[in-house]
């Protein structure tokens, strides 16, 4: 694949991820649009939603995973497609928890049809889903169906329970300690780690193979979870939400602790309405800080892990594409 020389990383790997899960992003809008609820302001929102939904990471580590060890990614369509009808499931419920009545300035399904309306949504979405994900195993010898299934219900719980132990965290607000919050994002990991797990099993990789793309995405799961938590910093009206609704940026959750800097950053935190200048002041005090330069140097520690994983795989195009990802996820620091 060849790219042009001024892409940045992240570029690169949105092309890449976006060709490894094109197919299944067209079958899941499919399916859902194939069977309307008949109610014309649900089904207006639903259509929205699947146009503006753009998530193919998940989706395509999943598929790049199956093909570093060897596998036919088009044998893990069916998984990919099951496990976007619960990420969209898990998508919209989360702006329940998260009281995100928009995003980017666009009105979610929440802000726009109210609880009861998505939660009935997203359980609708779940039901296809594990519909589709039984379909899906259909074909695969009783061993490996089993595996699979027990896989996916693993990372699927173990996410589930990451989100549960953020929720407790969102009344303490100015008290919530790092590593706290750290140990959360490195369970949320299990997102990426139990994909990869799964795209190299239905590949049929080696137990060496799967072990090494497990490692690989644990370590990749909490850079993403990390890059996502930077990003917001950027983002004056999803930083504001964050500061009343969830848990702040881990990247502040450090900072703020440090006793030279810390006070600014609660001052510039707890204005009433943040402007782009504000964060640009905001990040250049973060990174006047020391509590910075430890987070970094872990986030490297998961990098380096994450790279020395891959040298257990057999040279490949693939490879050079996992690499990229990490560099993708920490360009930054």
């Amino acid at each position: 694949m060849g790219f042009m020389a001024d892409e940045s990383s992240t570029e690169k790997v949105l092309k890449i991820l976006s060709e490894r899960t094109e197919k299944a992003r067209a079958v899941f809008k499919d399916t859902i649009l194939a069977q309307e609820t008949g109610i014309g302001k649900v089904d207006d929102e639903i259509n929205k939603y699947l146009s503006q939904w753009k998530d193919t990471t998940r989706s395509g580590v999943l598929a790049l995973a199956c093909e570093a060890v060897g596998g036919n990614p088009a044998e893990v369509l069916p998984l990919q497609v099951a496990l976007l009808f619960i990420d969209a499931t898990m998508d919209i419920h989360d702006d329940i928890i998260d009281d995100s009545v928009s995003k980017k300035n666009r009105g979610t399904v929440y802000g726009k049809l109210g609880k009861g309306n998505t939660l009935l949504i997203g359980d609708g979405f779940m039901v296809k889903g594990f519909g589709y994900l039984f379909q899906s195993l259909e074909h695969l010898a009783k061993d490996l169906r089993q595996r699979v299934l027990a896989e996916v219900t693993y990372f699927l719980y173990e996410v589930v329970a990451a989100h549960l132990s953020e929720v407790a965290l969102k009344g303490k607000k100015w008290r919530v300690k790092p590593n706290d919050y750290l140990q959360i994002l490195m369970r949320k990991g299990a997102d990426i780690e139990g994909r990869m797990k799964l795209g190299a099993i239905c590949g049929r990789g080696s137990a060496r193979d799967v072990d090494a793309l497990t490692t690989y995405g644990r370590n990749v799961g909490v850079l993403l979870a990390a890059k996502s938590d930077f990003v917001d910093i950027f983002e004056p009206s999803e930083l504001m939400h964050r500061i009343k609704y969830e848990v702040m940026p881990l990247q502040i959750l450090y900072a703020i602790k440090s006793r030279k800097h810390g006070p600014k950053i609660r001052e510039i935190l707890q204005k009433d309405i943040l402007s782009p200048k504000d964060c640009d002041m905001l990040l250049e005090t973060i990174y006047m800080t020391k509590e910075i330069v430890i987070l970094n140097d872990l986030l490297r520690s998961k990098e380096k892990e994450a790279v020395q994983a891959l040298d257990t795989l057999a040279d490949s195009r693939v490879k050079g594409e996992l690499r990229l990802l990490i560099a993708s996820l920490t360009e930054d620091y």
